[in-house]
């Protein structure tokens, strides 16, 4: 018997004609949503997102890419979660004219931030994608006191599987040397950097597969350089090593890559402590971003 839940599984499809967005008009909401439906009982997210884009496309071959999942609520009560995937649509392919008997109209790309789709949480995530290709895991708030990694340690392998995949965009030496510095920030994290620890994180820094593009001695040169640095003047290193993290400000994969690889070093020993989610939170600022932008599950502050 199924169990009751206020709770609603959907499949959006992320549809690119040529620089234009396939979307649905709803006239009586004066809103376009992306076209898509409802998971039926039964049928899992990959074969529903496969049944739409084949309505859309026309193409049994047409493969969508995972875009993001989002949360969001309902105007009467409860809510969705939305499985967004992207696809483009073939130059050959006719456009089609409408989805589920709902008329398909095209909104152009030329200027993302102004998209006119809702909810918003989705046109965020569309943003997202269209700007980066990179998917987006928005969760409702939660009424925890922690932020966005309050649930890391349930979905680490998913955050290290996103940077393996997007290896190839983050080997360069400003990543590398922001990610290392970043290393070291949090084995320092407590004031102190005991020959355990150091061994610790010179062997993550050296085997970790984010960083296999770089040469080993490198990385150990570099993260020794700034653990003597913060072992000779502590204010001083940590100042050296968030001008190195600086490096990928504004450059949106890498930074967003280095904040979430420091918070899965910090992770590594089973508990994320207060002193590294204070290196990590600081990192966030000078790279100028927003938390719940890299949110495993979205949370906001409460009072106590």
């Amino acid at each position: 018997m199924p169990v009751p839940t206020d709770v609603r599984l959907e499949v959006r499809i992320l549809l690119d004609a040529g620089g234009h967005l396939v979307v649905q008009h709803l006239p009586a909401e004066s809103a376009y949503v992306l076209p898509g439906g409802a998971v039926e009982p039964g049928e899992d997210v990959d074969a529903a997102a496969a049944r739409h884009v084949r309505a859309l496309s026309g193409s049994h071959t047409l493969v969508a890419d995972f875009a993001g999942c989002i949360e969001h609520p309902n105007p009467g009560g409860g809510r969705t979660i939305t499985m967004l995937f992207a696809a483009d649509l073939p130059d050959d392919a006719d456009i089609p004219t409408a989805h589920l008997n709902v008329p398909l109209v095209l909104l152009p790309l030329s200027n993302r931030d102004e998209l006119p789709l809702a909810p918003a949480a989705v046109s965020a995530a569309t943003v997202r994608w269209l700007e980066d290709h990179w998917p987006t895991w928005w969760g409702l708030p939660v009424t925890e006191s922690d932020p966005w990694w309050n649930q890391l340690r349930l979905s680490a392998h998913s955050l290290r599987a996103q940077l393996h995949a997007r290896r190839h965009e983050l080997a360069d030496s400003d990543f590398r040397d922001a990610a290392v510095a970043m290393c070291a920030l949090v084995a320092a994290a407590d004031g102190t950097i005991d020959a355990r620890e150091r061994e610790a994180m010179t062997q993550i820094v050296t085997t970790d597969q984010i960083l296999a593009a770089f040469a080993s001695d490198d990385l150990v040169r570099l993260f020794n350089t700034h653990v003597a640095a913060l072992r000779r003047d502590p204010a001083a290193g940590r100042s050296a090593a968030f001008r190195e993290i600086a490096k990928v400000r504004g450059h949106r994969v890498q930074a967003r890559s280095v904040v979430q690889f420091g918070a899965m070093i910090g992770y590594a020993d089973g508990t994320f402590d207060p002193d590294e989610q204070a290196v990590v939170r600081r990192a966030m600022s000078i790279l100028g971003l927003d938390p719940s932008a890299l949110s495993v599950q979205a949370t906001q502050t409460v009072d106590r």
